[in-house]
């Protein structure tokens, strides 16, 4: 049996899954940012901590448990001291924190020089800034940080009192040097970031230690459990999905929506980079390499619409309404638009003061086309960024859709937008089984994640492009293209 621990940004999730990778026992704790004024996120460690504790407790009791495999959410920043006590709430990557002290980096070494050194885009949300804004403005906290960890190195840490991180997650950063897997040299020393501070990085799927007996008491464990490392969260979703290959591409449906498509390193270039705002992490296979690009509302906008312009029915039966929506949709297409930038924009545009819009309402316009042109605006965002993505040399072998949000009727219309197949997986817990499946790995019982999630991945239902649609959207696309750059200005003249 294989524990796969997902720490995301509003809870953690744990899995017990077997060797054919069913899940035996699941558990899902959720939490909150604990700080949320003047556009700071924090989450708060301890919480995090106790959640995951709560997780292997529900899933793993009297189980024979092999491994332990942490994945989390990108970019947060914890600093511990020697015990894994937190001495402050951990930053996310959303938090303003930072914006300056990018500024500054990207004066002091241009955007070529980093993106060519790290592989990343730049933007706020790395943790370089935030170890900057940090040593700036609260140097005590910097100095008195025995460590400054993610959430992955500091959820192992507390597991086993190894202080590791993998290589992806190393790479959102903006401190790793990805044409040496190791943390850069140069920025550290520019930076006067000492490597002491950070954790050891290592391949995704490295055994990292055994959890020790005190942990094992309080989460109800047995003893000799081996603690891996696992990946940034959107790659074991995409492992979990079976996307292991270059050319494939998993679509997790939530909240928001994040492409993670894998590649080779030269599909992956500076200037690809720079021109698609998109980003080169190390994939969990060697040797590949994989981008995670996404947009800031796509399942939320369904459920705000549902919440707040239909009221059929109670909010606990908010799924029902859904059913009930969904069926009443059109089956053409729309002839309304929908930017989805409620929540600001994020690839290929990278602008948070961007906000949603609704063109082409008439006085015939019912609240079934809104709602399905919703699900449309999220899908034409899609298709732009998987456009780039082409552009940039990806081939798609295969996209597989997975998450939470997601329907029959919105996957068709995913593949109906993107012109593509679209698969789906019958174990929806894509994360975790994902963290499974690299723990399988490392204790021998497949002998590579390919096997792995050949004997542990199960495809369901393919939804295949009808034509006729397909060319109808191909053909509002290009229009969809248009609406952005025509009224930035007016949304950005909006916010001020």
């Amino acid at each position: 049996m294989y524990i796969g621990l997902d720490i995301g940004t509003s809870g953690t999730k744990a899995a017990l899954v077997d060797e054919s990778g069913s899940v035996c026992r699941s558990a899902q704790v959720s939490y909150s940012f604990c700080n949320t004024r003047g556009g700071y996120r924090e989450l708060d460690a301890r919480e995090v901590w106790e959640a995951a504790l709560s997780c292997l407790r529900q899933v793993g009791i009297g189980s024979e448990v092999k491994t332990i495999t942490v994945s989390a959410l990108g970019e947060a920043i914890v600093m511990i001291d020697r015990d894994g006590n937190p001495l402050a709430p951990g930053i996310t990557g959303t938090d303003i924190r930072g914006a300056q002290e990018l500024d500054a980096l990207r004066a002091r070494y241009g955007v070529r020089a980093l993106t060519e050194l790290t592989g990343q885009n730049l933007s706020t949300i790395y943790s370089a800034n935030k170890i900057l804004w940090i040593k700036e403005h609260e140097p005590e906290l910097y100095e008195k940080a025995w460590k400054i960890l993610t959430f992955q190195d500091y959820i192992i840490y507390r597991l086993c009192r190894e202080a590791v991180i993998d290589r992806s997650m190393a790479s959102r950063t903006l401190l790793f040097d990805i044409n040496r897997n190791d943390w850069s040299d140069r920025l550290l020393r520019d930076l006067q970031i000492g490597r002491e501070k950070l954790a050891s990085v290592l391949p995704a799927g490295s055994i990292a230690g055994e959890v020790t007996r005190s942990t094992a008491e309080a989460a109800g464990l047995p003893g000799k459990i081996k603690v891996v490392v696992g990946t940034h969260d959107h790659i074991c979703n995409a492992i979990g999905s079976g996307v292991c290959e270059a050319g494939s591409c998993a679509d997790t449906v939530g909240t928001t929506e994040g492409l993670t498509a894998v590649l080779g390193r030269e599909q992956l270039s500076s200037e690809n980079i720079e021109k698609y705002q998109i980003s080169c992490e190390p994939f969990a296979v060697d040797g590949l390499f994989n981008t995670v690009a996404w947009n800031n509302t796509s399942g939320v906008l369904l459920r705000w619409f549902v919440n707040e312009m239909v009221r059929e029915e109670p909010p606990e039966e908010i799924l029902r309404t859904f059913d009930k929506m969904n069926a009443a949709m059109p089956e053409a297409p729309t002839g309304l638009f929908v930017l989805p930038h409620f929540s600001g924009a994020a690839t290929p545009y990278m602008d948070s003061e961007s906000r949603g819009a609704v063109l082409g309402l008439t006085l015939d316009t019912k609240r079934e086309d809104v709602y399905k042109a919703l699900m449309e605006g999220a899908n034409y965002e899609l298709a732009l960024i998987l456009d780039g993505l082409v552009s940039a040399g990806l081939t798609p072998s295969k996209i597989v859709a997975t998450g939470g949000a997601l329907s029959p009727q919105l996957l068709q219309i995913k593949a109906d937008v993107l012109g593509h197949a679209v698969a789906t997986v019958k174990n929806r817990q894509t994360g975790t089984l994902g963290g499974a499946i690299l723990g399988a790995v490392a204790v021998g019982s497949y002998p590579d994640i390919p096997g792995a999630v050949q004997a542990m991945v199960q495809e369901d239902r393919v939804y295949h492009p009808d034509p006729k649609r397909c060319m109808i959207y191909r053909e509002k696309l290009e229009i969809y293209k248009k609406i952005y750059p025509a009224i930035a200005e007016i949304s950005h003249s909006i916010v001020q």
